[in-house]
């Protein structure tokens, strides 16, 4: 029962932190979380490379009648998506100030992860549907109770409009996946092997990649994204943005590519995600740039690097594939970085917008230090996590299809303009603007000091992540 207790430990504690005085909460729900990520990192340390096949697994019959069973296992794709959501869990929880609503926010927070938890566990096809509606329940609650700005209702009407339609069409495509396989199974291993015709598959993929692309988010089902960003509070971001968004890359590599694998004779329909890919990457690229909001620059930063891993999946290879699992981890982790980063600037001066601000680092010289740090990495310099995943990602792409990984290599071009000018603007030049109160605190830079260790860690020693990726369920890529 080892994987049950990383979902269903957050969600008890959740519904316990609820009931707790905000300081007591906070910190009942930092102890849920730091025994979560434990249980999570003894999963990883014990995990077989090499292994064919989900490990952990476990199986209890749900409703039989129907071939619905409780089962959970993870692999080389799921088990760093896994230990991802247990660590910013963790981190945004820490990072959460104490208010009169904290056990609120805390327990919607962990409810959030155990669904996250569950839909990169789950190997029932009507599990996964299950634990993937359960992730948006305290993500609305979330936009729509703690949201900053004049609209959060309005974010968080948006957000579930856009999510629940792409829910439905799951939902249609997973009734239409156990009907046209035979009626036999909702397991996802033996789904695998039961590909249905060409035409089917199309109509499959068209449904299950739509909720997916919506969730990613993937141009141009993106619109969601600014309103729900903008309204977010920081912590909530760091899990947000960090994880749930990967969860629809997940889809995509867990259920669209693996299950649909044939393309219909008339059009190859493999070939319009990763144009859509490129499309992300160029156009968050170019609306990162004239962005003066540094909360909204970082958000469609974000855009642009979801473009490269759903480019790395698309790619049909292993070195594609591999990549674009290591992007997620590094995306979560330079993303969470840079979220409470702008968070803490803006609250110490009480301005967002970038231009507005020049020469922070005389005033606040820690936080231009690890400012520093974060946009390298976020640049993709080598000796950095995310210098590796955008290598395999676009060497995955090249071998699709050169023209892919030239267009997409764009983004690269265009990701030291839009950091730099933030890092620049807001740290260098003459002081001006108005005058923080302090510079980051001793206990901030602790948060910090984990994302940056393994921003460093992942940079020099990617092997690490990327040995355990070869052991493969049923469901396995790479071929």
């Amino acid at each position: 029962m080892t994987l049950t207790a990383i979902w269903i430990m957050p969600l008890i504690g959740g519904a316990l932190v609820a009931f707790l005085p905000p300081r007591l909460a906070k910190w009942f729900g930092v102890l849920v979380a730091l025994v979560t990520l434990l249980i999570a990192a003894f999963v990883a340390f014990s995990f077989a490379p090499g292994y064919h096949g989900f490990q952990f697994t476990e199986r209890v019959a749900w409703i039989p009648q129907l071939s619905i069973f409780y089962r959970l296992g993870v692999d080389g794709i799921s088990l760093w998506l896994v230990v991802l959501n247990a660590f910013l869990t963790a981190i945004a929880i820490i990072a959460t100030p104490v208010s009169p609503r904290t056990g609120g926010f805390v327990g919607l927070m962990l409810a959030m992860s155990a669904g996250l938890a569950g839909v990169f566990m789950a190997t029932d096809l009507v599990l996964f549907y299950v634990f993937w509606e359960a992730m948006l329940i305290p993500a609305y609650f979330l936009l729509w109770l703690f949201g900053e700005g004049s609209r959060p209702g309005w974010a968080a009407l948006k957000f579930v409009l856009y999510t629940l339609a792409g829910s439905l069409l799951m939902l249609v495509g997973v009734i239409g996946e156990y009907i046209v396989t035979g009626r036999q199974t909702f397991d996802l291993s033996k789904l695998a092997t039961l590909a249905p015709s060409p035409s089917m598959q199309f109509g499959l993929f068209f449904v299950f990649g739509l909720a997916f692309a919506i969730k990613t988010p993937l141009f141009p089902f993106h619109s969601w994204l600014p309103d729900a960003y903008n309204a977010a509070p920081i912590p909530m971001l760091i899990t947000f943005a960090g994880v749930m968004g990967k969860a629809g890359a997940y889809g995509f590599l867990r259920i669209a590519v693996p299950l649909f694998p044939q393309p219909v004779d008339w059009w190859d329909w493999r070939w319009v995600i990763p144009v859509l890919a490129v499309a992300a990457i160029i156009w968050g690229a170019l609306m990162a740039l004239v962005q003066s909001d540094m909360k909204m620059l970082v958000s469609y930063s974000s855009v642009s690097h979801m473009g490269f891993i759903v480019l790395g999946i698309f790619s049909f290879n292993i070195q594609g594939q591999q990549g674009a699992v290591l992007q997620m981890v590094n995306h979560g982790i330079i993303i969470a970085a840079l979220f409470l980063i702008v968070g803490w600037i803006a609250d110490r001066t009480g301005i967002r917008d970038r231009s507005a601000m020049a020469g922070l680092a005389l005033r606040m010289p820690v936080m231009a230090g690890v400012f520093a740090v974060v946009t390298f990495a976020a640049l993709g310099l080598p000796g950095l996590n995310s210098f590796v995943g955008e290598f395999m990602t676009l060497l995955g792409a090249w071998e699709r299809a050169p023209l892919l990984a030239v267009f997409g290599a764009i983004g690269l071009v265009l990701a030291p303009i839009y950091m730099l000018r933030l890092f620049q603007g807001v740290t260098q030049g003459v002081p001006a603007g108005p005058v923080p109160r302090s510079d980051i605190q001793a206990a901030q830079v602790l948060v910090l000091a984990p994302l940056v260790l393994v921003m460093f860690a992942i940079g020099w020693y990617p092997n690490a992540l990327t040995q355990l990726m070869t052991s493969l369920g049923q469901t396995g890529l790479y071929k």
